[in-house]
């Protein structure tokens, strides 16, 4: 290994060439986390800067720099014969350090699969991949699959500053690197598709304990995005009194057009290019950000875009800011009394397909919601549908109780016409992804159903009916 030095930064190199395109290349160290590319002989090498800051970071980047860990485990990678980016070199400099490595031009795992015609033929080869990393004790300690690059249908494995190389592989550490290994993808995975994978895996019986940790894991990632709502994130900005999505610019000062509603709770206005929503409680209106963000972050469009939360001052309330969906669609229970009547068969079959299937997703996703009437579900002019009153949502495994109860306030919220047949349909495509007794939780909530009055809001007002 050569040593050079340019500027601040100390750099070792297994290849003396190297140190041409490292001379040309804009490093920015202001950057969290930098990342670079540059021509090398035939092809090109990664760059990427790891910047430390406070003292922990100033003794870690000086007895061991992140660049040079991630040098070393690629080394050691490769020596037991695991594919990841062939390590190059490594520099240090007083902010921070630098790992380069060759350039794969693939996808991550995750891309990949879900548009992949052979979806088990990847299985395979990520089964094959951990079961090797188990049996060379190898740690990665950041297994997701977006660290896991495809090229020419190899798997390389990526971002390795924080490997280990274990003495002994404890039943914590298998259980924790195969539920980081296969979360983002565990919901679009098929039970002939999770059976195929333990089976390559070679232990069908850790897989309880895998979808434990995995649960286990969901709830911590929601809970740590749901605590940094109101900071500065990759998603959020902080502007004084206000938080804003990082995406979104919106005026803060407009006078409102219309008010929509206004209650003890709450007051809903509309203004020029969005609404306003207003809350007297502080913490539903915490709440409600919180769980915005955390969709954000989950890339599910199932409630009004989001804008922009005002704190609220000794005088006046807090509020959010999102989307009008004026003239984009209805409530559903306006929609069904409106529509169904008018529908054909197929048009109901269509309905009820993309209906299911929104409900399908969000209970994939552990999404509940703690009054799930039919106002509010708001059903789009294209098909698709949305949630309101975010405040009411949860994240939260969907067992047998809570489904039991979203079902029947939502069987009771809409018009009575609506045939048993649909509603039975509905049903059956909605919880077909959920391990339940489908035919007791059926029986239940058409008990519990029976009990209760009809309500809903029609297209003529107020509705209560009987069954």
């Amino acid at each position: 290994m050569k040593t050079h030095k340019i500027n601040n930064t100390k750099w070792f190199l297994d290849d003396n060439e190297l140190i041409v395109a490292l001379s040309n290349l804009p490093l920015q160290e202001e950057v969290r986390r930098g990342y670079f590319t540059c021509d090398y002989k035939a092809g090109k090498v990664f760059v990427k800067f790891f910047k430390e800051k406070g003292i922990y970071g100033f003794i870690r980047n000086k007895v061991s720099p992140r660049g040079r860990k991630e040098y070393l485990a690629g080394k050691t990678l490769l020596a037991l014969s695991v594919t990841t980016p062939k390590p190059l070199g490594y520099g240090v400099s007083d902010m921070g350090s630098y790992i380069i490595q060759e350039q794969i031009e693939g996808d991550t795992f995750v891309n990949v699969f879900l548009e992949s015609k052979d979806r088990s033929g990847f299985l395979l080869k990520l089964a094959d991949l951990l079961r090797t990393l188990k049996a060379q004790r190898v740690v990665h300690n950041d297994l997701h699959l977006n660290n896991i690059i495809i090229h020419n249908e190899n798997l390389y494995l990526i971002d390795l500053h924080k490997m280990q190389i274990k003495r002994h592989i404890s039943l914590k550490d298998e259980t924790s690197s195969l539920s980081h290994a296969i979360t983002m993808l565990y919901g679009d995975m098929t039970e002939d598709e999770k059976i195929l994978f333990f089976i390559r895996y070679g232990d069908q019986n850790i897989r309880m304990l895998v979808e434990e940790e995995m649960a286990r894991l969901w709830g911590r990632w929601i809970r740590n995005k749901q605590k940094r709502a109101f900071e500065n994130t990759s998603k959020m900005i902080v502007r004084g009194k206000y938080v804003c999505m990082a995406d979104v610019e919106i005026p803060v000062d407009s006078e409102p057009l219309q008010l929509i509603k206004k209650d003890k709770k709450i007051i809903v206005e509309r203004h020029a290019d969005h609404i306003r929503k207003y809350y007297r409680n502080r913490r539903r209106l915490k709440l409600a950000w919180k769980n915005h963000v955390a969709l954000k972050y989950l890339d599910l469009c199932v409630t009004p875009e989001p804008y922009l939360v005002k704190h609220p001052s000794l005088f006046s309330w807090g509020y959010i800011a999102m989307k009008d969906l004026t003239g984009s669609g209805i409530e559903l229970d306006r929609y069904l009394d409106k529509t169904y009547d008018r529908m054909s068969r197929g048009e109901k079959t269509a309905f009820i397909e993309e209906f299911s299937r929104f409900l399908g997703l969000l209970f994939k996703n552990k999404i509940a919601h703690k009054d799930l009437k039919g106002c509010n579900i708001f059903v789009l002019n294209d098909g698709r549908f949305l949630l309101l009153d975010v405040e009411d949502i949860l994240f939260t495994v969907i067992d047998r109780e809570r489904l039991k109860r979203m079902l029947v306030q939502l069987n009771t919220t809409i018009p009575k016409r609506i045939s048993i047949k649909d509603r039975i349909r509905f049903y059956l495509k909605a919880v077909k992804g959920i391990k339940i007794d489908k035919k007791q939780v059926f029986e239940d909530v058409q008990k519990e159903s029976l009990k209760k009055e009809i309500v809903y809001e029609g297209v003529s007002g107020l509705q209560r009916e009987s069954w």
